[in-house]
């Protein structure tokens, strides 16, 4: 029968066996990969060879007894003992020292082919090609699903950056992946003139993940690509060797995005500083056109022929209204004199002087009409005289006639002297307007 088990039992189970068989303290011989240090001052780290690897926890309390201060891709010798982490189901070695043995097998490698490339020139600056300032189209060899490439593509849209991308699928670790990233490449150097850059690219991992980024054929075939090429592996702290043969290496596949996103974001806020200060120029503009448009309106109604006519008007009707006056006034001191005198006759009332005064009377009455009616005949005269002139100082019955008027900037022009040449002028006529543009003068002679 089968026995049935849970998790933590087969566990607890595993460890007992692990540490009854290593009941003391074993010697491990490994490169030191994966290196990290907690906050309260344990190390962590993964001791591996070709073949296998396993995890290693240094506590600060036996860390401080140690003279060696570990570094990554070194090869050591850790001495502690064999333990199970329940809580994830490994096994590690507690390691209560740790002794340097040499440079590791990895490191030499990357050192090595570091030393060969270097030296041939494939890291030259003055071999590296500019990068375009303004990116429109870019291949992508990375894994399609990986976080990489969605982190690259989160932030272009995030900085709202429209960019062409198309993802060349290739493996990013393990040794396969070096002949299908290198197949890649070869066809892609038949895209010369599409892709104004290609960018190798994948997140962070270990220094067993990234290795294959420190292949001698891969960072050639990296080198020789004619398409200028940027380098996203890793983080910011891991270095390979298609960094070092890249024309530009950025610490994160986020980093590249903002890198091809920096020269658009400058040129949206370039534009839109353009934008406001030609919005600040033209309310400028304006505000002084509106000045000068009241200025213009001004001068037009002070100079208006409606204007100049209506102020003739009001006084000609003050003088109709000077005469009525006068002569109601006339009026008024003749029927006074002529009471006057009635009073006296009434008063003396000799019938003869009576008759008397009764023709003086009738005499002066008639003059009194006959002046009163010259008076009046000369003051309507005058009146039609002033409406004569008025009509001939209308602007609209001299156009009736055939005439026109000129106007210069909405102004009448009086002179010749007003005119140069090559000015737009407006000719009124009765039935509407027309546009001339000046192209000669010719004055008056005496």
């Amino acid at each position: 029968m089968i026995m049935k088990l849970t998790v933590t039992e087969i566990t607890k189970k595993i460890k007992f066996l692990l540490e009854s068989n290593f009941n003391s303290p074993v010697c491990v011989v490994g490169e030191i990969s994966n290196l990290s240090v907690s906050p309260s001052g344990h190390i962590y780290f993964t001791l591996k060879d070709e073949s296998a690897q396993i995890k290693v926890v240094f506590f600060k309390r036996y860390r401080m007894a140690n003279t060696y201060k570990l570094n990554q891709g070194d090869k050591v010798e850790v001495i502690g003992d064999l333990s199970v982490y329940e809580s994830d189901g490994l096994y590690q070695i507690i390691a209560r020292k740790v002794v340097y043995d040499s440079a590791g097998d990895f490191y030499k490698r990357f050192e090595e082919t570091k030393r060969i490339l270097e030296k041939e020139g494939l890291f030259d600056k003055d071999k590296k090609k500019d990068i375009p300032l303004i990116v429109k189209n870019v291949a992508v060899l990375t894994s399609p699903t990986g976080a990489a490439i969605k982190d690259f593509i989160q932030t272009l849209k995030l900085n709202r950056v429209g960019l062409n991308i198309d993802i060349w699928p290739v493996q990013v670790q393990g040794a396969q992946a070096i002949k299908d990233i290198i197949s890649k490449m070869q066809v892609l150097d038949r895209y010369v003139g599409i892709y104004d850059v290609v960018i190798l690219m994948r997140g962070g991992g270990s220094l067993e993940d990234l290795i294959i980024f420190n292949d001698e054929t891969l960072a050639r075939e990296f080198f020789k690509l004619k398409i200028p090429t940027i380098s996203a592996i890793g983080h910011e702290r891991d270095f390979s060797i298609c960094d070092f043969v890249a024309d530009l290496r950025v610490s994160t596949p986020t980093a590249a995005a903002e890198t091809l996103s920096k020269p658009y974001l400058e040129l949206r806020n370039r534009i839109r500083d353009n934008i406001n200060k030609i919005i600040r120029m033209s309310q400028i503009k304006l505000d002084k056109n509106y000045q000068l448009l009241d200025k213009f309106l001004s001068l037009v109604s002070y100079k208006n022929p409606k204007n100049i006519i209506k102020n003739k008007k009001e006084i000609v009707d003050k003088y109709l209204s000077d005469i009525t006056s006068g002569i109601g006034l006339k009026i008024k001191n003749k029927y006074l004199i002529l009471n006057e005198k009635l009073y006296i006759v009434e008063k003396k009332n000799p019938i003869n002087i009576v008759n008397e005064l009764k023709s003086k009377v009738r005499h002066i009455d008639s003059l009194l009409s006959s002046s009163i009616n010259n008076k009046i005949e000369k003051c309507k005269f005058s009146l039609d005289i002033l409406n004569q002139k008025l009509k001939l100082l209308n602007p609209e019955n001299i156009l009736e006639r055939g005439y026109s008027i000129v106007y210069k900037n909405k102004i009448p022009v009086g002179s010749l002297n007003d005119v140069n040449l090559e000015d737009y002028l407006e000719i009124q006529f009765k039935d509407g307007y027309t546009s001339v543009f000046v192209t000669g003068k010719k004055v008056k002679k005496d």
